[in-house]
């Protein structure tokens, strides 16, 4: 009897001891961020397409170049701002899309080609403020899986 007291104490104390503490906010877009130890959760709004820009910031860390369908090539270690439109897509020749669904930007990335960046990142990327997404290519599995 005195065992599973024991074991029911050290149980609930490891329980107490291992649960971290979360952060959560809503970030400029509407969506909910859950950030729990080094675990960040995204809960996203719902996302009405209006005809609206932004601006979206691309690096291109690869060594070959990268061609964004009907916009502009960017070659290897080059960076572009540029003004993206909720109601367009954008289509990249080594296979990943950018777009915007029902919950706001999305993207396709089968490969992990693409890795969304923020926080820390915008500044090593000096990606300035007034920009609203920012996106590194990356060779195949090294970013943001599905």
């Amino acid at each position: 009897m005195k065992l599973k007291r024991i074991v029911l104490i050290a149980g609930i104390l490891s329980f107490l001891f291992a649960c971290k503490k979360e952060k959560r906010y809503i970030d400029k877009h509407g969506n909910e961020i859950i950030e729990k130890g080094d675990k960040t959760y995204i809960i996203p709004s719902k996302y009405e397409k209006k005809g609206t820009t932004y601006k979206i910031f691309l690096l291109n860390e690869t060594e070959k170049s990268v061609n964004i369908k009907n916009k502009f090539t960017l070659k290897p270690n080059e960076e572009k701002t540029f003004k993206f439109i909720d109601t367009d897509s954008i289509l990249f020749d080594i296979g990943p899309k950018i777009y915007f669904g029902d919950n706001g930007l999305e993207t396709e990335d089968k490969k992990g080609e693409l890795a969304g960046i923020g926080g820390e990142y915008w500044g090593k990327y000096k990606v300035s403020d007034d920009v609203e997404y920012g996106f590194v290519i990356v060779r195949p599995g090294e970013g943001d899986i599905e």
